[in-house]
């Protein structure tokens, strides 16, 4: 008897067609009749909106009458078992309970190993009250906020699970949300995401893992430096009250907002360089015209989501493209130092806000990391990068008027360089204030944006409008810092021990990547 399935690429499903629609057409692939087609299980669904058409692709695994239907369930994540007891002082410590930190605790709860998780931020319900209070009153909690606390930054965002990467551990990255509660369609959907307010249940039944593993989760504890040895070996970390911890390994997962971090690391000698990032500002457009620039007569059909967009030009040898695009998501306040802003965007599953928007930003590389005059900041070192941030987001706080709201600018009037006003409603929340996005920006980043909005006028007719709004400012697309690191041992030279891992690390970009990175981390601290 057959057991294997027949494997098909590209089935067309036209919108609006029925499941069994589908399993017709398997059936005139396999050259068999819809009857005899037993079992169809979708693996990868995508949609198709090139060429002024919009049609559903699918690859699928069928079965026949007569063959053998294995069971598929669900992923679920059993209860922890044979965890070895723990050990005061001997347990591997995960500083940040991001997607890096989490999936290293994952790795070590496998092994029957508990660890200690530590996060300067709060967990889930009390940093919920937090951004709260940012988001409505403009009171930043700078220990506290949508980048700090459980979950990391990737808490707030659109819950993109979408990577380049052609790794086996991206599936089992998937299967694990799922087990832990996000909709089993992130399994074959080409872009899947979770949204936010899914990504929070995922995170509740996460810590309840873990903290049944035997693991001890820590928040409000901020790490503020190393224990090193004689002999350089990493034996644990000192917190912010002056509490020491020591541990069998340190897995530093602490994103790529901890700049403070980055500073006490230099301090101890822990080797980095600078590493390019991108600067730009979020693009705010009414959903329903991205919904009509891409998806035509097709607009509104209810087999679509909120559509969504990627574009990318070169401007004199400068990349500039769109990132982290959220359909029918907010901008949002990601400062965590007080008298800064920055931005960024997310989404709740359903994607149903009246807004998408996208960060527009411009790469900048080591040698562009300078303020008034190229080599203005090299006194920083490898830092340099950190200090440019630093810059324009005090600039984008003053130029927004105070109490975090965001500078922002109509995107006709941004390419005209001059004043206007502003749309009476937008999802950005402590408010927008009218400015000149030419004076915040670096002229080299500003100019190039400008030039690139006109070449993206042409991709996507209609996107450069005056109903659209640029937000200032979006400086954390990525760490302009990566830590040196032993690709054979996965820790830091010169520092045993001492296991970077993740954004902050500068080794991964998104909620996937960070999280194998975690994992891939941990088990190297494991065999080590």
């Amino acid at each position: 008897m057959n057991t294997e399935p027949r494997h098909l690429k590209a089935i067309p499903w036209e919108l609006g067609e029925s499941h069994s629609h589908l399993r017709q057409r398997a059936a005139e692939m396999l050259g068999v009749t819809a009857s005899q087609v037993a079992e169809l299980r979708i693996r990868r669904l995508s949609v198709d909106a090139r060429r002024g058409q919009v049609r559903r692709i699918v690859r699928a695994d069928v079965w026949l009458q007569g063959d053998v239907i294995p069971v598929e369930a669900l992923p679920v994540r059993r209860p922890p078992t044979a965890m070895r007891r723990r050990q005061a002082g001997r347990d591997p410590i995960v500083v940040g309970t991001g997607p890096a930190g989490l999936w290293a605790a994952l790795r070590f709860v496998a092994a029957g190993q508990p660890c200690v998780l530590l996060d300067r931020g709060q967990q889930l319900k009390q940093r919920h009250r937090d951004v709260v209070d940012l988001r409505r009153r403009g009171n930043l909690h700078a220990e506290s906020n949508l980048c700090y606390g459980e979950g990391g930054a990737g808490t707030y965002s659109d819950g993109k699970l979408y990577t380049r990467k052609r790794d086996p551990l991206v599936r089992m990255v998937y299967e694990d949300l799922v087990a832990f509660g996000a909709q089993p369609d992130i399994l074959y959907q080409a872009h899947p995401h979770i949204g936010t307010n899914r990504l929070i249940r995922v995170l509740d039944a996460l810590r309840a893992y873990l903290l049944e593993a035997g693991c001890e989760l820590r928040f409000g504890a901020r790490a503020d430096g190393l224990l090193i040895t004689e002999r350089g070996h990493v034996a644990g970390v000192r917190l912010a009250d002056g509490e020491e911890l020591t541990g069998a390994a340190v897995i530093l997962a602490t994103g790529h907002s901890a700049r403070d971090v980055y500073g006490w690391l230099h301090a101890a000698g822990v080797p980095m360089h600078r590493k390019p990032f991108a600067i730009g500002a979020r693009c705010e457009h009414p959903q329903a015209l991205i919904d009509a620039i891409q998806l035509g007569e097709r607009c509104g059909h209810p087999d679509l989501e909120a559509a969504a967009y990627a574009i990318k030009t070169q401007v004199a040898g400068r990349g500039v493209y769109s990132f982290c695009m959220c359909p029918g998501g907010f901008v949002i306040p990601t400062p965590t130092e007080t008298g800064h802003l920055n931005v960024n965007g997310m989404s709740a599953s359903s994607r149903g806000s009246a807004y998408a928007n996208a960060a527009l930003v411009a790469t900048v590389e080591p040698e562009d990391f300078w303020l008034r005059q190229p080599g203005d900041l090299d006194a920083h070192g490898p830092l340099a990068g950190l200090q440019l941030q630093r810059a324009l987001e005090r600039a984008a706080f003053t130029a927004g008027g105070g109490q975090y709201r965001a500078p922002a600018q109509r995107l006709t009037d941004f390419l005209d360089r001059r004043d206007g006003s502003l749309p009476e409603r937008t999802s950005y929340r402590p408010g927008i204030a009218p400015a000149n996005l030419h004076d915040v920006l670096p002229r080299r980043i500003a100019d190039a944006i400008g030039r690139a909005l006109l070449r993206y006028d042409k991709q996507l007719r209609g996107y450069l409008t005056g109903e659209a709004i640029l937000i200032g400012v979006e400086t954390t697309t990525s760490s302009p810092v990566r830590l040196g690191r032993d690709e054979a041992t996965l820790q830091s030279p010169g520092f045993d021990g001492l296991y970077p891992c993740g954004e902050g690390a500068g080794r991964a970009g998104g909620i996937v990547s960070s999280a194998i990175e975690g994992w891939r981390v941990a088990d190297a601290a494991i065999s080590g």
